[in-house]
């Protein structure tokens, strides 16, 4: 039987191969159209995508499949793909964000285009389309460059701006993915794209984005999902910001080499990281300590008193300020913390409480 890290890196691998699926297929309908040069104009510049012949595709579709298609040509030139620990993207979504200073962002160069995808999907409400449930498979980077709107890799010195694209796949009333629209082979992904500040001097919060996500719709105010999208990928990108973050390569299988034939027919990235899966199982752990402990102080509480516990903080995502002059920004994981530690035990777990007389 195949251990829980070998499991979740096969699931990385479907879920990462559907994500390029849609995207090299969002290619070839643009080859097919005699439209195959318009992303390359999406990233070098040259030409109005509403300038280009509708006679085949309609200009909300050239627009979507232009984005992702030159998305994709991008994030082939290197192919970096981290794998979510389900743990970490658990414990991610849980901590808090404040005001987020647009430079830190540019810590994104580190591993360019980087393609984060969720090795178990976690379950979101849909931001387009009409909402409903859906899937979180991956959250794509790229850069791009203001004021012609031109993307380009995190890694380029003229970026002034990270665009993210969440990807997603809605699912039915049942919880299971969606058909395959006729003549399909694959269920239909929704891409909700949004635009994060990332010059010195830009200071934002997670709601100014969804905000600025719900004004291009023509709404006044965002929505439950277009928040709980926008914090979602912010959370991501806060962390992958951090000098400190828990990436790390697998390593390298040992065994036969695959026969002929056998291999998967996809574009495999050049770069495969590990996301949170050592601190992940940690942190999971730690706060199923502090369940148990609110839990057996509770079982012990008698009528004479009430029974005080160590117990632990929230984590959250904090933004500190490095090198010379304290000019370059990082981010820091503070992880959740003790309160009282000194009275856990040698095995580091709560005691049943203390007993305090009544006031």
């Amino acid at each position: 039987m195949a251990s829980r890290d070998v499991e979740l890196g096969r699931a990385t691998a479907a879920v990462a191969e559907q994500v390029v699926a849609e995207l090299t297929a969002a290619d070839r309908v643009l080859h097919s159209a005699g439209l195959g040069d318009v992303p390359d104009y999406a990233i070098d510049g040259g030409i109005l995508v509403s300038a280009v012949p509708q006679e085949v595709l309609s200009l909300f579709e050239v627009r979507q499949m232009t984005t992702l298609a030159a998305l994709w040509r991008l994030w082939r030139k290197g192919k970096n793909v981290a794998a979510m620990h389900p743990d970490m993207a658990s414990e991610l979504a849980t901590y808090r964000l404040g005001t987020l200073p647009g430079q830190l962002f540019r810590n994104l160069a580190r591993h360019p285009n980087l393609m984060v995808v969720f090795a178990e999907p976690p379950t979101v409400d849909l931001s387009v389309d009409g909402g409903g449930k859906g899937r979180l498979l991956a959250i794509l980077f790229c850069g791009r460059r203001t004021p012609q709107k031109l993307l380009c890799l995190t890694s380029d010195d003229r970026m002034d701006e990270v665009a993210a694209a969440v990807i997603c796949e809605p699912l039915a009333e049942d919880g299971t993915p969606l058909p395959p629209l006729p003549g399909g082979t694959t269920s239909v992904l929704e891409f909700c794209h949004l635009s994060i500040p990332a010059r010195a001097g830009d200071k934002f919060t997670a709601e100014d984005l969804a905000l600025r996500i719900a004004r291009k719709g023509g709404q006044e105010a965002p929505t439950d999902a277009q928040r709980a999208i926008v914090t979602r990928a912010l959370q991501v990108a806060v962390y992958l910001c951090s000098s400190k973050a828990d990436i790390s390569a697998p390593p390298v299988p040992r065994g036969k080499a695959a026969k002929p034939g056998k291999q998967r027919r996809w574009n495999k990235p050049d770069t495969f990281l590990r996301l949170g899966w050592r601190l992940g199982p940690r942190l999971k752990a730690a706060r199923a300590r502090v369940q148990e402990a609110r839990r057996s102080a509770v079982q012990g509480a008698s009528g004479g008193g009430w029974r005080q516990y160590p117990h632990q903080r929230g984590g959250h995502l904090r933004t500190v300020w490095t090198g010379p002059g304290r000019s370059i920004p990082d981010s820091k994981l503070i992880e959740p913390y003790w309160v009282s530690q000194d009275l856990l035990n040698a095995d580091g777990e709560a005691p049943e409480g203390i007993i305090r007389p009544l006031r």
